[in-house]
């Protein structure tokens, strides 16, 4: 242990990173840490993808303890689930088509696994960048407007959430596109 001790301590990294860095649980890689975790994305944009990627976002159907109901609050039409919230929902796929369409992607997406398959490169190119970033985005979108007619009981039209997205697509653009351009111009 006295050995284990001066080696983090002797490192050339600061002992708390080195005493972090053995004790924290090392799993293998995951297929869709590159969508997930794409650096243009924003923080909370990455994050609810990556719960929602583990199954962890709290939907209805996690809640059934609550004895709440259990209708998806987005189209009042089935039981709310991942699967149904994100990609079944007639009001998210409203929202998916308009993406789509605008993103020019002619695949249709059913389910977040697919979309990560779908998305899942190291490819830094603008455009591979920006779809992985409007996967983000979207889900994030869909998971505000879900909470905000539960917990606000306000509802935002598809053509709304659709604007949000634009806007935020076209930030994100604008504050990574130099330094992308300036990035291959330099390659």
């Amino acid at each position: 242990m006295q050995q284990l001790l001066s080696s983090w301590h002797s490192g050339t990294g600061s002992f708390t990173a080195s005493a972090y860095d053995f004790f924290r649980y090392k799993a293998e890689p995951v297929q869709w840490a590159s969508v997930v975790w794409e650096q243009w994305s924003l923080p909370r944009h990455s994050f609810s993808i990556w719960l929602a990627m583990l199954g962890k976002l709290r939907t209805r159907d996690r809640l059934q303890f609550l004895s709440s109901d259990s209708i998806c609050p987005l189209c009042q039409n089935a039981d709310e689930s991942h699967a149904h919230l994100f990609f079944n929902c007639d009001w998210s796929s409203s929202l998916w088509s308009k993406a789509r369409f605008w993103l020019k992607l002619h695949s249709n997406i059913p389910l977040l696994n697919r979309a990560i398959r779908v998305l899942h490169n190291n490819k830094k190119r603008l455009q591979a960048r920006m779809r992985r970033v409007s996967l983000a985005i979207l889900m994030y979108l869909i998971w505000e407007e879900r909470n905000r007619r539960i917990f606000n009981n306000i509802a935002k039209s598809v053509e709304t959430i659709f604007r949000k997205f634009q806007i935020l697509f076209y930030t994100i653009l604008y504050f990574h596109e130099k330094n992308h351009l300036a990035y291959s111009v330099a390659s």
